[in-house]
């Protein structure tokens, strides 16, 4: 009834078979959720796939260093086991059936709210209280949930109310729009641009992320619209506002209570804010499946080594910094690293160097230029920054607007609240013996004018490893391989060499150069993405998914970067020259593993030479 195929290296997509696929994948996407599985990290479910993303490093063979676990195919055929076994436990029909639910969605059709009502109704032969009549008459599923967290795809629409997608697209379809083309009804939970015909508009709110179950429907849903006066709909708005502010002030009050009632006004305050600066941390996990990306550091390597140089958690929240940084005022002794980009750091006007501690004492100016080489830096501060998680993360999603500094980027007057009295955690031992450290070395420093420096910096530092290699003359070179029926095109992408466009940004590194042509066929139905993918959109200018990519994707994927220079592609930055090197997949999940097992040796070593300092003090 399934069947199991690979998704680059850390992931695998599971087909259903049969003539009620969409029923299956509802069914087998509930039970999977349920696996306790450390190493199955997110699900996505589409119309008749799933998309199951793991860590390598965490499964059992792989943990213990089995020689022979060592390639993809052993975690593959783990993977495909454990999951098979998952569904063939249970009555997936029987599990479906018990948990349906039937959802009404009250909509308020036509008029400012549903613009394209008149076009549609003309279109069908009805009047506009007919085809709003025939619209709230329909069966509709949920059979996918991706484009942006919560948004719905549903199945159902009557032929005859079908419409193509608009050819131009609006650049802001309002919240709750309710809409239709290409044969399916949809919900936008949030504003954004939007192709759909907007029909009507539901004043309830599709996602929350305040909200215990954050997305308002869940895949397999059946989902009913109930038609509402334009009265009706504005007591229902009021209402919905109401408990979105109770519930946004229960998330405040609960994140202050938490922190212990942090001192806002110590930590960085933003007196430039850079071009985009955010913070991110190691990634918002287990939401995929409603349509809430992953996010977190680009450069999961440059943030990791940063955090243990200053003694935190591997995850703990950072600063990331895009092509220009920012300029901050130092408000209390802070110990920070900074890794990745060089955007020639200075403290004071002097340079600081990079992939070490150092010790900024208050008073003290941080400023950040541009990028000389890579596109991010990292800024770790010991104890971490303390602004609220969001749905289990701190990491900023700036399309839904939520984590980080309120879901946004930094702005000038910004308070990036820092260690335990800002919301953070206490400095481990090793850090307060590293800034102990650090202040007998500022000590013995001395300016020309006789005063100590307002900075000192540990003499050692963390060689970036991570990056050896993927950069020459001939530009950067990100190793790929192939994906499953794809060869033709993946051979041209090979061959071909690219310019990375000013459109890039976190959601995908856009490539400029020769167009790939697609190969013949049947428009291919959208399916959960990852990271790493390789997209073809219709103009043939491949598209490398980033951290911020959406969920799901309509798009033939043509290829996937290996997981092990997913760092490098972090730092490519516009008019970067780009080179996709062809390796198998068992070469991929060699080198993903030989990555974490360097990465984990690193931070080792790195703790080794706190622990030596820990000990001296």
């Amino acid at each position: 009834m399934y069947r199991i195929t690979p998704f680059g290296d850390r992931a695998v997509t599971i087909t259903a078979a049969g003539t009620d696929s969409r029923t299956a994948i509802a069914a087998a996407a509930r039970l999977l959720s349920r696996l306790n599985e450390p190493w199955l990290t997110d699900i996505i479910p589409a119309y008749e796939t799933i998309t199951a993303v793991y860590c390598p490093a965490m499964l059992p063979e792989l943990a213990r260093g089995a020689a022979e676990a060592s390639s993809r195919q052993s975690a593959f055929r783990y993977v495909s086991e454990k999951l098979l076994a998952c569904l063939a436990a249970s009555d997936t029909a029987e599990y479906q059936a018990a948990e349906n639910r039937t959802v009404h969605i009250p909509v308020c059709y036509g008029g400012e709210y549903g613009p394209d009502l008149a076009v549609a109704a003309e279109q069908a032969g009805l009047t506009e209280q007919q085809y709003a009549a025939a619209h709230a008459q329909a069966e509709f599923t949920a059979a996918m949930i991706g484009f942006m967290p919560g948004f719905p795809y549903l199945a159902g629409l009557p032929a005859e109310l079908d419409l193509p997608r608009k050819q131009e697209p609006r650049m802001a379809v309002p919240a709750g729009s309710v809409a239709v083309a290409a044969g399916q009804s949809c919900i936008y939970p949030l504003q954004s641009p939007g192709g759909w015909q907007l029909i009507g508009r539901t004043p309830l709110q599709l996602f929350d992320a305040n909200r215990e179950e954050p997305a308002f429907i869940r895949i397999g849903d059946h989902v009913k619209f109930v038609p509402v006066s334009r009265q009706e709909y504005g007591l229902l708005l009021q209402q919905e506002e109401r408990e979105a502010l109770q519930r946004r002030t229960a998330g405040l009050a609960a994140s202050a209570a938490d922190s212990d009632q942090h001192d806002g006004r110590i930590g960085l305050e933003v007196i430039r804010p850079g071009l985009s600066a955010a913070i991110q941390d190691q990634g918002r996990a287990g939401f995929r499946h409603i349509g809430v990306t992953g996010g977190g550091a680009m450069d999961s390597y440059a943030m990791r080594i940063a955090n243990s140089l200053v003694g935190n958690s591997r995850g703990a929240a950072v600063l990331e910094m895009e092509l220009v940084g920012p300029e901050l005022a130092v408000r209390q002794d802070l110990l920070v690293a900074i890794c990745g980009a060089d955007m020639e750091p200075q403290a004071d006007g002097e340079e600081l160097p990079m992939w070490r501690p150092v010790l900024l004492k208050r008073g003290v100016t941080l400023r950040f230029g541009s990028a000389v080489s890579g596109c991010r830096a990292y800024l770790a501060a010991a104890g971490g920054f303390g602004v609220p998680a969001v749905m289990g993360s701190r990491s900023t999603d700036t399309r839904a607007g939520f984590g980080g500094l309120a879901g946004r980027r930094l702005a000038a007057g910004d308070v990036l609240p820092c260690g335990a009295a800002g919301g953070g955690v206490a400095l481990s031992s090793r850090a307060t013996a590293m800034v102990a450290a650090l202040e007998q070395r500022r000590a013995a420093s001395a300016t020309p004018a006789g005063r100590p420096h307002g900075w000192a910096a540990a003499p050692w530092y963390a060689p970036p490893g991570a990056y050896a290699g993927g950069s020459g003359e001939d530009g950067i070179e990100l190793r790929a391989m192939p994906a499953e029926g794809r060869l033709s095109e993946a051979a041209a992408l090979f061959r071909e060499r690219y310019i990375a466009a000013p459109a890039s940004d976190r959601m995908g590194v856009r490539l400029a150069g020769l167009p790939i042509a697609d190969a013949p066929g049947a428009e291919p139905l959208s399916r959960g993405v990852i990271p790493g993918a390789v997209q073809l959109p219709p103009g043939g200018r491949p598209i490398v998914l980033a951290a911020d990519c959406q969920t799901t994707g309509g798009y033939p994927v043509i290829a996937h970067i290996a997981s092990a220079d997913m760092p490098l592609l972090a730092q490519v930055k516009p008019g970067d020259t780009v080179r996709l090197k062809e390796i198998s997949a068992e070469e991929a999940q060699q080198l993903d593993l030989q990555h974490e097992r360097q990465l984990r040796a690193l931070e080792l070593a790195v703790r080794s030479k706190l622990l030596r300092t820990t000990a001296a003090y």
